[in-house]
């Protein structure tokens, strides 16, 4: 008799943990497919099949007496009560997970994924070192990190934090600052050699100009002399690009002046391979940013990883250093 009741017990507290973790992965089904606005990219994220997430979707929604995601032949979009426990599964998700990184963390050292996005150019001059240094100091965290151009959406990609360079514009975000970047013009000292005196940057209007397409102006270069007298000089275009190291390397090899961000050229300009054009004068400024999700609790991991960067970089970062030979 006794050993029935034990067993009995232990039957009810086994299918309760099991109706518990149901509803978990019901929650994280459901936010999943909204943040990615697609069944198939949610099953992506998850690592499963896409029935099986359709199955979670249609059980939460059975045990809530209420559908949550309106479907159309084209797409799937919240009502308002979906919208209104969209927010809440948020927080408790992220609540839980918190939670876990609590225990996991109780010895001081942190663990799971860290999912990282950054610029091309920035991400292969940069963040190596700078990656291996914080996998070097928190060997249990597994970084999945995404280096290209384009401006992805942190919420919808799955990314915990973003490196960003420029004007910030996505109010749903919180932004710190690392560090900051200055630009700065060169040419290859054949080149240089070979102009007249060079008075004001409108002397260099005639030099053929490697230009960055994706500026939203990439034909004027915005400057302020050291008398605070502000001014633009208008390029003549020899070619653009997408990329910064394209246009860094057609520089040295005697094809045009650019306009880079020191971070990109300056190690050649520390070479002799490029030579500052004006570098008394300031021109275009702009900072760097870790971005990542509004959210109640910032897990750990994130945390550590914004704060690392920041002090890696600082206000004074290497890369304006120039020393030139």
């Amino acid at each position: 008799m006794g050993e029935n009741t034990k067993y009995n017990s232990n039957l009810q507290k086994n299918s309760v943990v099991y109706r518990a973790m149901s509803q978990i992965e019901e929650l994280r089904a459901f936010v999943t497919i909204v943040e990615t606005g697609s069944l198939t990219q949610a099953a992506d994220r998850l690592g499963i099949a896409v029935s099986a997430v359709s199955r979670r979707l249609r059980d939460l929604e059975l045990r809530l007496g209420t559908a949550l995601i309106q479907r159309s032949t084209r797409r799937l979009y919240l009502n308002e009560t979906g919208q209104v426990f969209f927010e809440r599964c948020k927080l408790i998700l992220s609540d839980l997970e918190d939670a876990q990184q609590e225990v996991s963390n109780a010895g001081g050292s942190l663990s799971g994924v860290l999912r990282v996005s950054a610029p091309l150019s920035f991400g292969l001059a940069h963040m190596s070192s700078a990656i291996a240094q914080f996998m070097h100091a928190n060997p249990e965290v597994r970084i999945e990190m995404d280096l290209s151009d384009k401006r992805v959406d942190l919420i919808a990609e799955g990314f915990d934090v973003a490196i960003r360079i420029g004007t910030l514009t996505d109010s749903s975000l919180i932004a710190r600052k690392i560090s900051n970047v200055r630009f700065l013009p060169a040419a290859a000292p054949l080149v240089v050699d070979q102009l007249p005196a060079l008075l004001s940057p409108e002397d260099l209007q005639h030099l053929p100009a490697l230009i960055y397409s994706n500026d939203r102006n990439p034909q004027d270069w915005h400057y302020t002399d050291p008398d605070g007298k502000t001014g633009v000089l208008r390029v003549k275009p020899k070619m653009s690009a997408n990329n910064g190291d394209v246009l860094r390397e057609l520089a040295i090899a005697g094809h045009g002046m650019v306009n880079l961000p020191q971070f990109l050229h300056y190690e050649a300009l520390n070479r002799g391979l490029l030579r500052p054009l004006f570098a008394d004068y300031t021109w275009t400024n702009f900072d760097i940013f870790a971005v990542y999700p509004k959210t109640t609790i910032l897990p750990k991991r994130t945390r550590a990883f914004v704060d690392f960067m920041a002090s890696l970089y600082g206000s004074n970062p290497y890369w304006h250093k120039l020393n030139p030979q």
